[in-house]
């Protein structure tokens, strides 16, 4: 389910992960990697002793944790069932979850799942050749556009309100489903306030408007998040532990950014090939999605970028206020590092 996994290193099997594979899978786990990628929750690619006759998959993949940054709920292996029986999104089967005896050091009991591995890396853009990276960009805008073309009563949301939301966080109910409830922490779509209005006066819709249209979207969508293969065709969307409900063009624009816009302040695309990029993310959106980019939207998306930066920076605050959040940023600097 993670990639990069050349790069990863072997490490100790925690007792606790031998204990969740004998009793789910009944069998014994040989080896453990840490994947650079997957720094929201506490992840390990586990490789099983298992006979060539045996049902029990060679390799799979653990999670621990992943609290989303909306709600503060583990929601990851509940929206990969939902989106995995809604689309026809590239989403790694999940095989067990459930959660530890006792608690973590904010008090919550800590939750597990465990995923099927799929095959494939994690690209690095800049060492794409330039026809698979221009396949992986439109691909990674079909993807998106498709998930966002699932309406909404597809994936079975609850709300805790009578009417639409336009805009929330999920969460698990108490009945066994997921519901949408307002954010814990800012979204920048539904702002109020002086930004609203200046929003208002430049004509980019907020979450509400009659323009707006409310989408589940995947909360962390980039690269590093995508398997691929050596032709550019995605094989897996991985880490679903952020998903929400926002506007579509603004989970658009934030994705544009990521898959283009960075990777161009960061010199590693050459001249011209922004605007190439850009054009074929967008057509590849519009191909499955439910929007299509004008002029008139594509100077909304830059607006959205903003509004993105701010909101991401809101989030880093968020998230550092709890100890749980602390280690994952930690976990975040330390890969980095790497």
């Amino acid at each position: 389910m993670t990639g990069d996994e050349s790069r990863a290193g072997y490490s100790r099997v925690p007792p606790v992960l031998e204990r969740i594979v004998d009793t789910v899978l009944e069998a014994e786990v040989q080896s453990l990697r840490r994947p650079r990628a997957g720094s929201v929750a506490d992840t390990a690619v586990l490789e099983l002793a298992a006979d060539a006759d045996s049902p029990v998959p060679d390799r799979v993949v653990c999670k621990r944790g992943g609290a989303s940054v909306w709600t503060g709920d583990v929601i990851e292996p509940f929206v990969c069932e939902r989106v995995a029986a809604a689309t026809e999104l590239p989403v790694p089967e999940v095989l067990a979850r459930g959660s530890l005896a006792g608690t973590d050091q904010d008090g919550e009991p800590e939750r597990w799942a465990l995923y099927e591995h799929l095959e494939g890396e994690s690209p690095d853009q800049g060492d794409l050749e330039p026809a698979v990276r221009h396949q992986f960009v439109a691909n990674a805008g079909r993807l998106l556009g498709r998930l966002h073309a699932t309406p909404q009563e597809s994936f079975g949301l609850e709300t805790t309100t009578a009417t639409d939301v336009d805009v929330g966080g999920i969460a698990r109910a108490s009945g066994g489903g997921l519901t949408v409830c307002a954010p814990d922490g800012w979204h920048a779509m539904d702002s109020g306030g002086a930004l609203e209005a200046l929003c208002s006066r430049v004509s980019v819709p907020l979450a509400g408007d009659v323009d707006c249209l409310a989408v589940l979207t995947h909360g962390d969508y980039q690269p590093s998040n995508l398997l691929v293969d050596d032709t550019g065709t995605i094989t897996g969307v991985l880490d679903w532990g952020n998903a929400h409900i926002t506007h579509a063009a603004y989970a658009l624009a934030r994705a544009e950014c990521r898959f283009v816009d960075l990777e161009w302040s960061a010199g590693r695309l050459k001249r011209g090939e922004r605007a190439r990029l850009r054009q074929q993310f967008r057509e590849g959106y519009a191909r499955k999605g439910p929007l299509d980019v004008t002029d008139e939207m594509g100077r909304q998306l830059r607006w959205y970028k903003g509004l993105w930066l701010a909101q991401s920076l809101a989030n880093y605050a968020h998230v550092a206020r709890s100890t749980r959040g602390r280690e994952q940023l930690w976990r975040q600097c330390r890969r980095l590092l790497e």
